[in-house]
């Protein structure tokens, strides 16, 4: 386990505040959030390669605050790689059992295996400059691992890959988690990685820690505004409560009424987050009868994906909505097009409004 209690550290004017964060043995855990929210310098600290101002860093039940980096047993992969340019792939991969002390042939050995297992035993005499971006990856993990790391730290792994190379190491990544059962904490600002890979996950933002917690868990139900917004919500609305009935309110927003739950008020300023995926669009006639919250749009644009197309309806309140791409390719949506959005009260989320530390 690695465990994070209390830590700070100051960057400049930046700071990470009181970090607290657990990772469990065998998970695949993951820091999800803007770009310097201090994400990477959370991995190292882990790492040992900068030093937390106070708090405390734990693996297993032993404080490693003050150890050496290279008496960590840590892996890690950063975004660039950072292979050495003027070593061969061998010898890249081969660093770290250098520098721990371990014969030729043990390391030989190391390497032909690692080698093998990505894929790349082909390569061994390159240089790095003349790899592609997925063979640079696959190099800078087979290094990681030659320690035999209890905990590998990834650092945006899939950022500078081209979509056929991410999704062949994202596989990758998942059979060496599997077969391994190697701790992993990776840095991403993916949703779709997040989904795919991720056993729990973390937002963070302006260096604390928003929301812990599995991922259909913490992207369907974020705690604030913010952990909305990097949480990938894509509809998120200010509004006003205007009536309420238990636990039902009606919620003026930019004069559209929409039904949600929660304990609210009347006169209660509240937060809505409506999820692309959980809005139904209609060319017209009958919506669901289990749909509370009905609106009428013009399709404004689309952005269509292998998988799905992502349509913004404007109108008295502009929307975003996510569909199959198999049912845009059967439907009648064209932009310019009318259309009636639908959703049910069970899925608007509704918080509270931010306070100025939560913006």
């Amino acid at each position: 386990m690695i465990r994070l209690e209390h830590i700070s550290l100051q960057r400049g004017s930046f700071r990470l505040d009181d970090i607290n964060l657990d990772v469990k043995s065998g998970r695949y855990y993951f820091l999800m959030g803007p770009s310097g929210a201090g994400k990477t310098l959370i991995l190292e600290i882990i790492a040992g390669l900068k030093d937390p101002c106070s708090g405390q860093v734990s693996m297993n039940g032993t404080d490693i605050t003050g150890t050496r980096a290279e008496d960590r047993n840590i892996g890690f992969v950063y975004q660039d790689y950072s292979l050495f340019p003027h070593y061969s792939v061998a010898k890249n991969v081969a660093f770290g059992m250098k520098m721990q002390g371990k014969s030729p042939s043990d390391q030989d050995k190391k390497v032909r295996e690692l080698l093998q297992q990505f894929g790349i035993a082909h390569l061994a005499g390159r240089s790095p400059q003349a790899l592609s971006g997925g063979e640079k990856q696959r190099v800078a993990l087979a290094r990681a691992l030659a320690i035999n790391p209890s905990v590998l730290l990834l650092d945006e792994p899939f950022a500078a890959l081209d979509p056929v190379s991410r999704e062949e190491c994202m596989q990758g990544l998942i059979d060496l988690h599997r077969d391994n059962g190697i701790t992993i904490l990776q840095v991403s600002h993916s949703r779709d990685e997040v989904y795919s890979l991720a056993d729990e996950v973390a937002l963070i933002d302006h260096g604390s820690i928003l929301q812990t917690g599995r991922p259909t868990d913490v992207f369907s139900h974020p705690k604030t505004r913010r952990a909305a917004v990097i949480a990938g919500t894509e509809n998120i609305f200010e509004g006003v409560v205007r009536t309420k009935a238990g636990c039902l309110n009606s919620i003026d927003v930019q004069g559209v009424r929409i039904a949600g739950e929660g304990m609210y008020p009347p006169g209660s300023t509240v937060v809505l987050c409506i999820r692309a995926g959980d809005i139904a669009i209609h060319t017209g006639g009958e919506t669901p009868s289990y749909h509370d919250n009905i609106i009428e749009g013009i399709v404004a644009s689309q952005i269509i994906t292998d998988y799905t197309c992502t349509l913004t309806v404007e109108g008295p309140l502009p929307m975003k909505v996510t569909i199959p791409r198999k049912s845009r390719e059967q439907s009648v949506f064209q932009n310019g097009h009318a259309v009636l959005l639908s959703f049910s009260r069970n899925h608007v989320l509704v918080l509270p409004a931010p306070t100025m530390t939560d913006q």
